[in-house]
């Protein structure tokens, strides 16, 4: 008798530990990470997870301290409990998952003491201990407004060394695009920049007609980037949105890339709620203008060049 209960005890913890799914029990689809660097140091993360079979369970560790920790899911509501101590650990969990329905989560916080000063430049670090296995891996970071990478050759001002670079005319975007990454590997990202204000001093001293000779080179190099680098822009910020958002934004581009926000609630089927929701949320990642009129808004695409690779869904 005692040893049939044991037995029994043993293939319920098994049979357990087939719904609880931690990250580093999983395979994603997709990992992808958006750091965007604010003029007082502080990093607002976004971590998009899309993983590739059904879970209940799930847990994200992060080697630093994280504040103001937000999340949610397509599939179904999700719980989640975080400990933070010097590092963060957040434990989820799917309030009634669809069978069959990938798991698509979005955790949104913000960090401190990821970006260190270095004599007059600045250099952010973060590093990714991979605790699963990812079919793609993305990792962009936003440089604050008007800041440019500490070195004259760019690839010198970041690490890995095989990273890109962008601007969508008010931040240079340094990015990594991977593929096959695998649970065990030590990622590591860097990015080394200046202030405007450390620009502006560096120049001082050499005299007037450099500053405004740097300010007629940047204001060129300005309208380059927004006519000419727009849709290669759009390639790093496409990815980072959900199904919802990629919905406007199609409904955006069937109107001529602006819209009365009453046509996108009808042609969505969203509530008017869900929709003000999406659309602050663009808004404050730049890729949509609000206009107020009288009880509704405009809203007005402001990367004009889409692809239809763009749109494939994540």
């Amino acid at each position: 008798m005692k040893f049939s209960k044991i037995s029994g005890m043993i293939l319920f913890i098994l049979a357990l530990n087939c719904f609880i799914a931690p990250v580093n029990a999983l395979n994603l689809e997709y990992y992808g990470i958006e750091s965007r660097i604010q003029d007082d140091t502080t990093v607002s993360n976004v971590v998009t997870l899309t993983m590739d079979q059904n879970v209940t369970n799930f847990e994200y560790n992060m080697k630093y301290r994280a504040l103001n920790i937000n999340y949610e899911s397509d599939q179904s509501p999700i719980d989640c409990q975080t400990k933070v101590t010097d590092t963060t650990l957040i434990s989820c969990r799917f309030v009634n998952p669809r069978p069959g329905v990938q798991a698509n989560v979005r955790i949104t916080f913000e960090a401190t003491g990821l970006v260190e000063k270095k004599n007059d430049d600045y250099q952010f670090s973060n590093f990714v201990s991979m605790d699963a296995n990812a079919k793609r891996f993305f990792n962009v970071i936003y440089l604050p407004t008007s800041s440019t990478l500490a070195t004259d050759v760019s690839n010198e001002s970041f690490s890995p060394r095989n990273g890109k670079t962008l601007s969508d005319g008010k931040h240079i975007m340094v990015y990594w695009d991977k593929e096959n990454v695998e649970a065990g590997d030590d990622l590591y990202f860097s990015a080394t920049y200046r202030t405007a204000a450390t620009n502006m001093m560096g120049v001082y001293g050499v005299g007037i007609m450099v500053v405004i000779a740097v300010v007629i080179i940047a204001s060129l190099g300005m309208y380059y980037v927004r006519s000419i680098r727009r849709q290669d822009s759009v390639k790093v910020v496409m990815p980072l949105l959900k199904r919802d958002e990629k919905m406007i934004v199609d409904i955006l581009r069937k109107h001529g890339d602006t819209v009365n926000q009453k046509i996108i609630v009808r042609e969505s089927d969203f509530s008017k709620a869900k929709v003000s929701r999406i659309i602050a949320d663009l808004k404050e990642r730049e890729v949509v203008d609000v206009e107020s009129m009288g009880r509704t808004n405009k809203i007005t695409l402001k990367i004009k060049k889409w692809t239809k690779e763009d749109n494939k869904p994540q």
